[in-house]
This record gives structure tokens, C-alpha cells and sequence, in this order.
């Protein structure tokens, strides 16, 4: 009984032995481990470094910088061209009284006057004019001019002779007033053998007054010498009615 209570003593020593250890181990790992407290968990901060800037290039000397040309605004279309004119019929001549009908013809071989112009040529002799015209109905229409002639006596000195008259203006009783026109060539008094000629244009203005004894006409001429002033002259003759 007593080696008993020896045992058990002992057993019991250790055990208290081992306890102590293992309250001891517990405290040096209690005061040796400390677990630190957790923290909050945050998304990472990215960090970026710039690129550095580089360094403007100096122009080189001969390096042309050519300046940009604006764009040029387009050009509008051209507006388009008027409507051609209408035709415009030429106005008809006066209408002469009955007492013209017929045809009428006379001859002037003599003038009242003639006159050079200033820085005029010298003018010649005076060569006869004739005149022709014709006052009638052609088929069922009404009287008009329907032929009129503005000639030269035949000269050897004179070539290429024509001309005409038209009706300027009458009273619409036994009064008109005419115009004639007359051109020819005409030689110089040196070179007929030669064949130089120059031109000549005459404007008669007729005034034509009807008469028992036939048609009174008075004439002032305006003549050209080369398209320039020549002379003035004036006459007065007798138209006779002739058949036509």
C-alpha cells in the first residue's frame, strides 16, 4: 500500500512537471507568434512613366516650306444667251396718190450750180444723169414701185454704173419727195489707157411735184470721191410719162 502512494507520488510530479512545460511552451508561443491583423484589401496603383517629348528638328537650309494654295471656289455657269431678236420686216414705202401711177423718165444734162468741197479734189465736167421709174400694180395688188433706175449717159470714161430710188415721203396728193442713189467707176483724165479708175457715189434728193405738163423736179446732189466729200450741185428738169 505504501509502494502505492510512492508510485502514484511520482506520476503525479510528472504529470504537474509536464503540465508546467506545457503552460510554458504555450506562453513563449504566445509571446513569440503574433499574427498580424488583417488588412483591406485595395487594387494595385499602376504607376506610368511619361515618354518624353522630342525635341523639335531645326529646318534645314535648304528645305522649301511651299505655302498651301486656298481652293478655288468653282465658277458658276454662264447664264445662258439671250433669244435671238425677232425679225423686224423693213418698213414699207409711203403709198403715192394716183396721179404718179405710170411710168416716169427724164434726163438732167445741165445743173443750176456745182461746188467743190473744201479739200476736195478738182472736179471734172459735169456728165448728163437719167432717170426711170415706175409707179404700178403687180397682178391684183396694190400700186408700188416696181422699178426704178438711176443711170448715166453712156461716156467712155465712165464703167460700172447702177443705182435705184425709193420713196422717202409724199403729201398723199400731187407731192413726193425721192431718193437716188447712183455709183460708177470713172477713169482719170491720164489714165484711161491704163485702166485706173476711182469711184464715184451720188445722193440726189428729188423733190417731185406732179403737173399738167409732166412731173417738176428739183435735185440737190452730194457726190463722193473715194468715199470722201467731192462736190454739191443742184438742178431742176422736167419727168415726162411715158408708157411703161
Amino acid at each position: 500500500m505504501k509502494r502505492i502512494s510512492s508510485t502514484f507520488g511520482w506520476r503525479l510530479i510528472w504529470l504537474s512537471v509536464a503540465v508546467l512545460g506545457l503552460c510554458a511552451t504555450a506562453a513563449y508561443a504566445q509571446n513569440s507568434f503574433v499574427i498580424p491583423a488583417p488588412q483591406m484589401q485595395s487594387q494595385p496603383t499602376p504607376s506610368y512613366r511619361p515618354r518624353p517629348t522630342p525635341r523639335p528638328t531645326p529646318p534645314q537650309h535648304n528645305v522649301v516650306t511651299v505655302p498651301v494654295q486656298p481652293t478655288p471656289a468653282p465658277t458658276p455657269p454662264p447664264p445662258p444667251p439671250p433669244p435671238p431678236p425677232a425679225a423686224v420686216a423693213p418698213p414699207a414705202q409711203p403709198i403715192l396718190p394716183a396721179v404718179f401711177r405710170g411710168c416716169w423718165e427724164g434726163e438732167v444734162s445741165v445743173l443750176d450750180s456745182i461746188e467743190r468741197l473744201p479739200g476736195a479734189p478738182p472736179i471734172g465736167y459735169w456728165t448728163p444723169k437719167t432717170y426711170r421709174m415706175c409707179y404700178k400694180r403687180v397682178g391684183y395688188g396694190p400700186f408700188q414701185m416696181t422699178f426704178t433706175e438711176a443711170g448715166i449717159q453712156r461716156n467712155r470714161m465712165i464703167t460700172n454704173a447702177q443705182g435705184t430710188m425709193d420713196v422717202l415721203s409724199t403729201d398723199g396728193r400731187t407731192y413726193a419727195t425721192l431718193r437716188a442713189l447712183l455709183h460708177f467707176d470713172e477713169y482719170h483724165s491720164r489714165g484711161y489707157f491704163s485702166g485706173s479708175t476711182f469711184p464715184v457715189d451720188e445722193v440726189t434728193k428729188l423733190q417731185c411735184q406732179i403737173e399738167p405738163d409732166g412731173m417738176h423736179v428739183i435735185g440737190s446732189v452730194y457726190g463722193m470721191r473715194n468715199t470722201q466729200p467731192w462736190f454739191r450741185a443742184y438742178w431742176h428738169a422736167v419727168f415726162v410719162h411715158v408708157p411703161g
